[in-house]
């Protein structure tokens, strides 16, 4: 009781001292932001169960905050799904493919953008929208920098090139320092910027993004030591699931890069790509490390909100799917961890939130007034209380050739594509790993009416 009524006393006051003007100085202690995006990161990680990763940062860091066990995107494809979660919008049939901020919502206050317009100093490092120059001269403070996924690789033998020399090959693991791959760049730098940072006379928020574990799996040799091939697990249901219609597909992008001579789809290549994956998930984790790691030498931490959040889920081998851009549980889930000043530490909750909430909440507990286009719902209610009622269900578009829309609800998940055709649903408590397509099974013939009907009432119908 007195932490819900501590964050409601503040975020009034700090409301008030807004509305009146109030000129900020040195002593302006509205809490920080750190804003770290990990892309094409599902929740692989120790602190969601994933005990065979490396993720001791990231797990350490889940015990001084909040993890939120079924959090999901809106899009699962980067572009989209990070226009939607920073503009505070949903996707529609049409938006749900466009990869542009300003052209998804070209006159929506981006979440960085209401952050700077409340006095804070905002940066952008790598990426935080898909591209740097997306909605840049209204959210940052400074001029973002930018981000390339295929421009660092060190092997030298140019015959593994051959067939893709633009992308390379789709693994490497050169025994080189963190900064010699764009990701270990982008730590170099926000250890410096929160270095000055922590010297003005104004509150910040810093956006971190990090692109590994995104393809390809590249990451300096001693990532891919802490893994040995042999004990490597790869998924058991290498195969599409039974009665899945056609238009359940699979984004081809590993199969862009160089192969190294290893047949797609096969043991080798599962158990390699998994590799790839894991070591570039503790590579990034250890970049967080260290950021966290300044944050504390700064004496930050206690004032500074801290988020780490994937844009959308990933398939490792599960169905024979390497990638995203499908409406299965293993593309739409997202990691998603808080910490925040006031708040209690070592919180799960399994209440249902979406990447869309993250804008509403971050303005929840900066005290800073809430656009009026917001679609997301502040979690700060169920942070105060993580065992509440909350929302009946997450809702997700894929735009990338399927135009298909996805309900996920209690044990749930349900899709249907185009003009309801075709139409997938998977019982998660009988089959967790969606191995069964069950929609036109007579045992669920209540349940597929009951969530058309939700998927088709919208996301209003399903609020708290």
């Amino acid at each position: 009781m007195f932490i819900r009524q501590h964050v409601k006393t503040m975020a009034v006051s700090l409301t008030l001292c807004l509305a009146f003007g109030t000129i900020l100085n040195a002593q302006d202690n509205r809490p920080n932001v750190i804003f770290i995006s990990i892309d094409d990161l599902r929740p692989e990680l120790g602190c969601y169960e994933g005990r065979h990763i490396q993720s001791p940062n990231i797990d350490t860091f889940a015990k001084q905050g909040i993890v939120f066990e079924r959090a999901y995107c809106q899009v699962p494809v980067c572009g989209p799904s990070r226009a939607s979660m920073l503009t505070g919008i949903r996707p529609d049939k049409r938006t749900c493919n466009i990869w542009d901020a300003d052209k998804f919502a070209p006159n929506a206050v981006t979440l960085p953008q209401a952050f700077r317009e409340a006095g804070y100093h905002t940066i952008s490092n790598s990426k935080i929208f898909h591209g740097p120059e997306q909605a840049a001269k209204r959210s940052w403070s400074e001029a973002p920098t930018g981000h390339d996924n295929h421009a660092d690789f060190f092997d030298p033998d140019s015959k593994n090139f051959v067939n893709n020399p633009e992308h390379g090959p789709f693994f490497e693991a050169p025994d080189v320092p963190d900064e010699k791959y764009v990701d270990g760049q982008t730590c170099a730098k926000s250890l410096k910027d929160l270095g000055r940072l922590a010297k003005m006379d104004k509150p910040f928020f810093l956006g971190v993004g990090f692109i590994r574990p995104h393809l390809p799996f590249y990451a300096p040799k001693k990532y891919w030591d802490l893994y040995s091939r042999e004990d490597i697990a790869i998924a058991e249901n290498r195969f599409k699931p039974k009665n899945a219609p056609d238009s359940l597909k699979v984004h081809p992008e590993i199969q862009w890069y160089h192969d190294r001579d290893i047949k797609y789809n096969s043991l080798e290549f599962h158990t390699t790509a998994r590799h790839g994956y894991y070591a570039c998930v503790s590579y990034v984790d250890a970049l967080v490390g260290k950021i966290l790691a300044t944050l504390d030498e700064l004496k930050l931490r206690d004032n500074t909100i801290v988020v780490i959040w994937g844009d959308h889920g990933w398939h490792l081998g599960e169905h024979n799917f390497w990638g995203k851009a499908n409406l299965l549980h293993n593309a739409t889930r997202v990691p998603l961890v808080i910490s925040a000043p006031g708040f209690r530490n070592e919180i799960r909750t399994d209440g249902i939130v979406e990447l869309v909430d993250i804008y509403p909440t971050l303005c929840d507990l900066a005290g800073i007034k809430l656009p009026e286009h917001l679609d997301g719902t502040s979690m700060v209610p169920l942070m105060n209380d993580p065992k509440r009622q909350w929302k009946k269900a997450a809702f997700t578009r894929n735009g990338m050739g399927d135009n298909g829309s996805t309900v996920t609800s209690g044990d749930y998940t349900y899709t249907e594509y185009g003009d309801k055709a075709q139409r997938m649903l998977y019982d998660r408590k009988k089959d967790p790993s969606e191995n069964e397509n069950v929609a036109e099974a007579e045992a669920y013939k209540e349940t597929v009416k009951q969530l058309s009907k939700l998927l088709s009432e919208g996301p209003k119908k399903a609020q708290p």
